[in-house]
Formats: C-alpha cells, sequence, structure tokens
C-alpha cells in the first residue's frame, strides 16, 4: 500500500490548535492578512515562532503551514516579504501560495511553498509548471476526477499532491469567485482576497427579459453540500494522494476536532486492517453532530448535480445545535471545583453530558462527572421558568476561570 497520506487540519486560534492535540499530521493556518479566510480569528505575526515551538514539540511532530494565498497588490508586496521571511525564521515548515509574487518572495527566502488550490490546477501541464518553479506540494482543484489526480500524481516527478477530503465546497471554481465583490461593489468583499460574503448560500430567482423564471424558483441552488470522503478512503490511497485535507478554518472547535478525529481513525482503521461498515456508519453519525450542509462526493466520481444542492436550508443542517448553559463564577484549584451560574431555560444539565467550556484563552470538552447543589450531590439540575439563576458546583480537572462560558451540544 501506498505510503500513509498526511492528514491536515484547519486552525484558526490556539483554541482550535490546542484541542486537537496528537490527532493531525500537520495543522494550516493564517495570520490576520494575506489569507483567504480574513474573517476568522486567526493568529498574530508574533504567534509564528510559539506555534512552530508547540507543534514541532509534540510527541509526534505536527508541521506548519501558513496561507499566504491571496490575490497580491503592489502595496503589500514589503509586508508579504516580512512576513514570510518571519515565518522561515520562525521556522515554519512551508507556505501556502497562489500568487506569482508570493512564490517568488518564497523562493527567495528558501522556505517551502505549496500551490494554493487557488491556483486552480487541473492538468498536468499546469502542475509541471509549477513543479518547475520547485513547488513542495500542489493543492489540486476541487474539481478534478479521481482518474485526472491519478494521472496528474502518475506524471509528477517529486512534487506532492494534496486533495480535499471534508468540508465547504465552492459554486465557483476552487474560489476564483467575483459574486461577492460585484454585488458589494467593493473589492474588500473579494472572495479572493479571503473575504467572501457567500451570496451563493441566499436564495434566488433567476428570470429572463421575457419574465421567464428559471426551473428552481426561488431555491438555493448555488448552495452546494459539503464535501464527505470518508466512505472512500481506501480509494483515495489507492490514488496515492500525499496529504488529505480538511477544510474548516472558519469553524467552531469542536467541529475541527470531531472531523479530524474521524478522519484520523479512519486512516488507523486502513492501516491496521479494521476499516469497515460499521466505523463508517459511527463515522458519518459523528460527522453529523456538527456542522454540515448535508455531504456529497465533491467531483471525484461524478460531476454533481441537483442532488448534491442543499435547496432549501441555508448554513447548517444538523439536528444537534449548541445552547448556552450559563458561565463560570469561580474555581478553586485546591478542590478543582468550580462555581456556576446555570441562567439556560432550554435543557437541562445530566451526569454523563458533554460540555464545552469557552473562554477568551481557553476551549475545553469535559464529561460532567460530579455535581453539587447546596451541599448535596445532584444527579441533574435545570432552572424552572420564572426563577432565578441557579448557583450550582462542578467538579472539573482543568483550571477555569470567571466568566468562561459553558455550552451543551444537544439535538
Amino acid at each position: 500500500m501506498h505510503n500513509r497520506p498526511e492528514l491536515l487540519a484547519p486552525v484558526q486560534d490556539w483554541n482550535s490548535l490546542k484541542l486537537i492535540g496528537n490527532l493531525t499530521d500537520a495543522i494550516y493556518f493564517g495570520v490576520k492578512e494575506y489569507n483567504m479566510r480574513i474573517k476568522a480569528k486567526n493568529f498574530e505575526q508574533n504567534d509564528l515562532k510559539k506555534i512552530a515551538e508547540y507543534c514541532h514539540n509534540q510527541e509526534s511532530p505536527i508541521k506548519t503551514y501558513l496561507a499566504t494565498n491571496i490575490i497580491i497588490y503592489d502595496k503589500e508586496l514589503q509586508a508579504l516579504e516580512n512576513l514570510i521571511s518571519q515565518a522561515k525564521d520562525a521556522g515554519i515548515d512551508a507556505i501556502i501560495a497562489h500568487d506569482l509574487a508570493t512564490i517568488q518572495i518564497a523562493k527567495r527566502n528558501k522556505i517551502d511553498f505549496h500551490i494554493s488550490t487557488q491556483a486552480n490546477v487541473s492538468n498536468i501541464e499546469s502542475a509541471r509548471f509549477y513543479e518547475e518553479l520547485g513547488a513542495e506540494r500542489i493543492i489540486l482543484a476541487r474539481e478534478l476526477s479521481l482518474k485526472q489526480i491519478k494521472l496528474i500524481k502518475h506524471l509528477l516527478n517529486k512534487t506532492k499532491i494534496e486533495c480535499f477530503v471534508h468540508g465547504s465546497m465552492c459554486t465557483s471554481i476552487s474560489g476564483r469567485c467575483y459574486f461577492s465583490a460585484t454585488i458589494c461593489d467593493s473589492e474588500e468583499y473579494s472572495a479572493n482576497r479571503g473575504n467572501c460574503l457567500q451570496p451563493c448560500r441566499r436564495e434566488w430567482r433567476v428570470i429572463d427579459d421575457e419574465s421567464n423564471e428559471f426551473i428552481y424558483d426561488g431555491q438555493m441552488f448555488l448552495n452546494a453540500k459539503d464535501l464527505c470522503m470518508i466512505e472512500y478512503i481506501p480509494v483515495l490511497i489507492d490514488a496515492k494522494i500525499d496529504a488529505f485535507k480538511i477544510e474548516g478554518r472558519m469553524k467552531d472547535p469542536i467541529y475541527v476536532k470531531t472531523v479530524v478525529e474521524c478522519y484520523k481513525e479512519a486512516l488507523d482503521s486502513i492501516y491496521d486492517n479494521t476499516y469497515s461498515k460499521e466505523k463508517i456508519s459511527n463515522w458519518l453519525e459523528k460527522l453529523s453532530h456538527v456542522f454540515n450542509r448535508g455531504f456529497h462526493t465533491g467531483f471525484y466520481f461524478k460531476r454533481p448535480t441537483i442532488e448534491d444542492i442543499e435547496l432549501e436550508k441555508r448554513g447548517n443542517i444538523s439536528p444537534y445545535k449548541k445552547f448556552y448553559m450559563g458561565k463560570i463564577l469561580s474555581y478553586d484549584e485546591k478542590s478543582k471545583s468550580a462555581n456556576v451560574l446555570l441562567e439556560s431555560l432550554e435543557v437541562p444539565l445530566k451526569l454523563g453530558d458533554k460540555i464545552i467550556i469557552e473562554g477568551s484563552t481557553n476551549y475545553m470538552i469535559e464529561t460532567i462527572k460530579k455535581m453539587i447543589y447546596k451541599g448535596e450531590k445532584i444527579q441533574s439540575i435545570s432552572r424552572k421558568r420564572n426563577t432565578e439563576p441557579v448557583k450550582f458546583n462542578l467538579r472539573i480537572n482543568k483550571e477555569l476561570r470567571a466568566e468562561d462560558k459553558i455550552y451543551i451540544i444537544k439535538k
């Protein structure tokens, strides 16, 4: 069997990075500017060395790739040069590039570069062009079939290929879209500059100059479902794809952890010969618990049809939602307990529930093992309507901070 593909996870801040721990082989991320997810939380430029050290010092070292993959203008060249130079000095493993200027700067600074999917590499001539430029890796266009991917991989000499396996799909060609910029009449909202407003996710009506209405009649006919290839990991490995990429730098940390965990388990099971239909079913169930627009297989096996479009619902179709429960009032390190204010009226809190605790500098998922109310151990607690918020004590082994918020995911 081909060498095990690298699993590549999206992170937007320290919370998502620390939550996934050793689940991934590599991460990709952006700083405040020059990446395709400007609206993500993103890291600060002075975090680069800390990110590299944190990842490289894990028990299984994690590679780090900095996204610098937007279109670049002349006035930004010096700042981009400074960023890439700092990334090199910090020990970042590679940058992700689209603009040829970014590639030139990477070559000057002798840092590996990966060709972004924004470059829309769809044939062997384009792939060889970037290979001759010195690209360590090419992130192929998402519009390629598995057959086309295999051919490009077979005909390249040394450059690796990376393909998306899970996450949002763009109706346009690998995100090279001016729809957002056009309807806003501003380059500020260009998808090519990392600030797409996603107008394709809205309901649209198409009417010609003779008042004939397009067949979709106001539905969201541009709203592509999400890519999900967890049922087809063996055929992707057989295609000799070098890296499996998960989309999601705008997603909640629990989304990133859940998706990365499922794909890591899938890869592990391939190599220990335990990959099975039962496990696939379990992974699909887990993936349905976090944000998704429904799943399809992209362009791997056929061109998407209307069946691969979510016509009726914008955004998350998962029946599982994140509910706010309350907040931490104080935490006692000695007793490993937190005083909690339960403010929610939505759902009760019970032993065995998994909760999310989120603050400005931390994000954790914990299982409730012990709760105390008025000095007595309790099995569950809720706030009754027309009553004041309820105070109780929760045992948590990890340090918390006052005002950290508590959430629960329920169907």
